[in-house]
């Protein structure tokens, strides 16, 4: 196994960071699971994000990238369906100081696990050496990560309607971590506005998964 001594000092950095959150995680992080649960599995959610990891888990044969795998591609897209919501309702409520500065940690550590450090670590574990795609991977990542994040935090809600006279019928998009009962779920409603909010984001993560690789159907 060889790495540069650059990549040996960036490995052990990761690995000592994801143990530290991992620490404070399990020291000040108390999770609803129902409610987490209940606000991953509305409908509308599911028919979204299936799917799509149902694509980025076996589509990499069809590409030139020899990293894009089975297991790194589900897992990555198994891990953003799991703590990007969570992650970027967590950054939410850390700048608006509801939720301690140590919670800020431990999301940041999930973000770039689960967008580049689970991708490195898997194909350094595969392949014996560092792979030479991590800091391209580390740039571009993050960022459908975190769209797909703001994504499971939109919903639809009538009270915003009733305060700017549109009447209780009229469903204005909103974001699930801007509520004090947050992650428990409002509704499983969905409107054209929710969906217009929606679909750039669904665009963002699109290009950064299929646009910077050659694809041979």
């Amino acid at each position: 196994m060889l790495l540069s001594d650059f990549l040996v000092r960036y490995f052990v950095t990761w690995v000592a960071f994801l143990v530290l959150a991992a620490l404070v995680a399990f020291r000040t992080v108390r999770l609803d699971w129902r409610a987490e649960l209940a606000f991953l599995t509305v409908r509308w959610k599911l028919m979204v994000f299936v799917p799509a990891i149902l694509f980025t888990t076996f589509a990499g044969r069809f590409t030139d990238d020899e990293t894009w795998d089975v297991v790194c591609g589900g897992g990555m897209a198994l891990l953003t369906f799991l703590t990007s919501g969570w992650v970027v309702g967590t950054l939410y409520k850390v700048a608006r100081r509801e939720r301690p500065l140590a919670h800020a940690l431990v999301a940041i550590a999930l973000l770039f696990f689960s967008s580049a450090w689970f991708y490195d670590g898997y194909l350094l574990w595969r392949d014996g050496a560092y792979t030479v795609r991590w800091l391209g991977n580390l740039k571009l990542s993050p960022f459908a990560y975190l769209s797909a994040g703001v994504l499971l935090n939109v919903e639809a809600r009538d009270q915003i309607s009733r305060r700017v006279g549109w009447g209780a019928g009229a469903m204005w998009p909103s974001f699930a971590f801007t509520r004090a009962d947050w992650p428990r779920p409002l509704n499983q409603r969905v409107s054209l506005a929710m969906v217009a909010l929606g679909v750039p984001l669904v665009v963002v993560a699109i290009v950064v998964l299929v646009g910077f690789v050659r694809w041979s159907w």
